[in-house]
């Protein structure tokens, strides 16, 4: 049996593809779910927080400890760091949320970010920004690449690279150029 012969070529792409393939699916899965959530943002908001947005009518002509009162007794849900007059209005920190206070219209409103730990895991790998990820991040790449080009040449015939397989090649590097113009 000759070594470099198609068929010992064949299995052992099929060997590489497969065991790669089962080896990386946990990845797999997590970067495909990470991809589609982050393909649908919403207002190029960050899809790892829920955003809640609340007002209140305050009472106008409320100073900044008026306005501290004022949480600590009906908005004690939300952690107020601290209050910062700005102009005409007050800057409102919170933990985890911003807001203001006009105090001509006595108009509170804040909105306060939540975190969503699945999705937030998720695309901290997809973003490739979790220290030390770098290498993984890396490695999976290259596999993936693997799997691309092991997968072209598995299937002989008219099914495979030489037949219909080039046809569905070119489209598949031609689409993203059309996207790209």
């Amino acid at each position: 049996m000759k070594l470099w012969s198609k068929k010992n070529i064949r299995k052992w792409l099929r060997f590489i593809h497969r065991d790669l393939g089962y080896f990386f699916v946990g990845i797999t899965i997590i970067y495909a779910i990470s991809g589609i959530i982050l393909n649908h943002k919403k207002n190029g908001e960050d899809p790892a927080y829920k955003t809640e947005y609340l007002s209140y009518q305050l009472a106008s002509g409320l100073k900044p400890n008026q306005v501290t009162d004022y949480w600590k007794h009906h908005i004690s849900d939300y952690a107020l760091n601290r209050i910062i007059p700005a102009g005409e209005t007050y800057q409102i920190y919170l933990k985890g949320g911003l807001g203001t206070y006009n105090p001509i219209s006595g108009e509170l409103s804040f909105e306060v970010y939540e975190k969503k730990q699945w999705v937030y895991f998720m695309n901290k790998l997809h973003y490739n920004s979790k220290k030390g990820w770098t290498l993984m991040a890396d490695i999976f790449a290259i596999a993936m690449l693997l799997f691309a080009l092991s997968g072209m040449f598995i299937v002989p015939g008219k099914k495979g690279i030489r037949g219909r397989g080039k046809w569905l090649i070119a489209i598949g590097i031609i689409i993203p150029f059309f996207f790209f113009l």
